[in-house]
């Protein structure tokens, strides 16, 4: 140590430096997730398909009942009386209640999560079952059926629906929404033979009874499967798996400059509070023309689609079908439309077009085979009407979720979906009797068809002009806006929206890193 500089000779000594990640420019490298977090995203991701399966059970006794309330018509006339057509107004109620009753069970979802919603729908279902096997007043029917176990039905169909859309936001998000909604013509094949048995062998009041705990039976665990997707669950992405079809989880890092701007704009309107009107959805949504003729066509179709079927047996024994085979046709008509709801959520995704023109192109089918039923003449022919109606039928219902996903802007589709079956709801109650009533002014079957045919082409009319009105936007905007704004979310994009107010504000509020713990 005389001043000089020794070199240092030994190789185990190492020098460490402390570099602040911000200094070296790496603040938007991606952070590698350890493998076992990769094993947990999996783990996530089949237990949506849990949802969605415990989804398409509970439709079974509810869906599936309310479509089999004809089971029922001919003990109730017997017990109570009065006309088939009162009777039948018991049932469209019940059956309308499903759907109209979609705000109110939109806005306890996003309040209190769906296993609680679905587990008081439940409950109401089976005690609403258990009093109508004590009613002896027809009016109290109204109450006990058409009310309470409409209204359970609706919140044990609407919650799982958009908890399934939260778990699959955008991988499977059409095949997952349109199997849970298979579980709907499934239940009809299901529960028709169920009352037909349960009728002949314990009658009337026990059948109810039976009812009873079979929805609790059912329904309890299934609502217990519910579950919401976790804070910081990040959905299966199609530009995000790998070769063997393993999603490498993305890390988010606060306050960098990745992403366009389109997106951070989107994500910063959606945490801004929401202009509320009275009815419980936003004032731009109520004066956008698309929303109007939505509603407007999701009732003309459903007015015409419940047209004919109080009459369809009737019609068909008039034409020689004996009831046998009219049971036969009926049966045909719900396994199309279940076969339909599961094509259309397996081709759902990979579309050409916009789904809004699938919906054109079903009512226009369903137009010309409602026309073409006046001239069947045998059982073949009412086959034929039934495969064809029933399929597209099936199609235009499946796609009814991420139809409205897609047409609307992110932070309007939550709350378009909460009414947009409301309109399918009131024509399913009001349908049967403005088609009684055209029956018994003409006394003729096939005026209902005729009208039922010109309630389709209306439809389709309406469907078609709404493609028309978002392009004439489209080119209008494209005159005005810069390159950057005219990049437009996709329907992938804005079904994201459906993850849950009930973790979602948490979720925004989080400073930290994402994970997958």
């Amino acid at each position: 140590m005389n001043g000089r500089a020794h070199p240092i000779q030994r190789s185990d000594i190492h020098l460490h430096i402390d570099v602040p990640v911000s200094d070296m420019g790496l603040e938007n490298t991606p952070i590698v997730e350890p493998c076992h977090r990769i094993t947990t995203m999996n783990r996530r991701y089949y237990r949506g398909w849990m949802v969605c399966l415990a989804g398409f059970i509970l439709d079974v006794p509810f869906m599936g009942m309310v479509m089999s309330f004809g089971e029922l018509l001919s003990p109730l006339l017997d017990t109570f009386g009065g006309g088939t057509a009162l009777i039948s107004w018991v049932g469209s109620i019940g059956f309308g209640m499903a759907y109209v009753a979609n705000p109110i069970s939109a806005n306890l979802y996003h309040r209190f999560g769906c296993r609680r919603v679905s587990l008081c729908g439940v409950l109401l279902g089976a005690i609403s079952l258990f009093l109508c096997s004590y009613v002896k007043s027809f009016g109290l029917m109204f109450l006990t059926y058409s009310l309470m176990f409409g209204f359970a039905t609706n919140l044990t169909y609407n919650p799982p629906l958009i908890l399934t859309g939260a778990w699959f936001q955008t991988h499977h998000h059409v095949l997952a929404t349109c199997t849970l909604v298979a579980g709907i013509p499934f239940g009809s094949l299901v529960m028709n033979p169920v009352c037909e048995a349960l009728l002949e062998r314990v009658g009337l009041e026990k059948t109810f009874v039976c009812l009873s705990v079979v929805v609790l039976v059912i329904g309890i665990p299934c609502s217990l499967v519910f579950a919401q997707p976790p804070d910081d669950y990040d959905e299966l992405d199609e530009k995000g798996e790998n070769d063997i079809g393993v999603q490498t989880p993305k890390t988010q890092i606060p306050n960098s400059d990745s992403g366009s701007e389109w997106l951070k704009e989107m994500i910063s309107k959606e945490r801004e509070p929401y202009s509320i009107c009275c009815v419980g959805c936003q004032p731009e949504l109520w004066t956008d023309s698309i929303f109007l003729l939505y509603l407007l066509g999701q009732f003309v179709k459903g007015l015409g689609y419940v047209f004919p079927f109080i009459h369809l047996v009737t019609f068909m024994r008039s034409i020689g079908i004996p009831g046998k085979q009219g049971s036969i046709v009926m049966t045909i008509k719900g396994l199309s439309d279940m076969i339909g709801r599961l094509l259309a959520g397996i081709l759902g995704e990979s579309l050409p077009f916009q789904i809004i023109h699938m919906y054109v192109i079903c009512t226009g089918i369903m137009a010309i085979t409602t026309y073409l039923v006046t001239f069947a003449h045998n059982f073949t022919h009412m086959v034929f009407y039934a495969i064809f109606i029933g399929f597209f039928n099936g199609v235009f219902n499946s796609l009814l979720f991420p139809t409205t996903t897609q047409l609307f802007r992110k932070d309007l589709a939550r709350q378009a979906w909460a009414f947009c079956q409301v309109p399918p709801g009131i024509a399913i109650i009001i349908g049967p009797g403005v088609a009684g009533f055209i029956y018994d002014a003409t006394k003729n079957y096939t005026v209902d068809f005729y009208v039922n045919t010109g309630i389709f082409e209306l439809a389709m009319l309406i469907f078609a002009s709404i493609p028309a009105i978002r392009l004439g936007r489209w080119l209008w905007e494209n005159k005005h806006q810069t390159e950057e704004s005219k990049r437009r979310p996709t329907v992938i994009e804005m079904t994201r929206l459906f993850v849950k107010e009930y973790h979602g504000k948490r979720k925004h509020q989080q400073k930290g890193y994402s994970s997958f713990e």
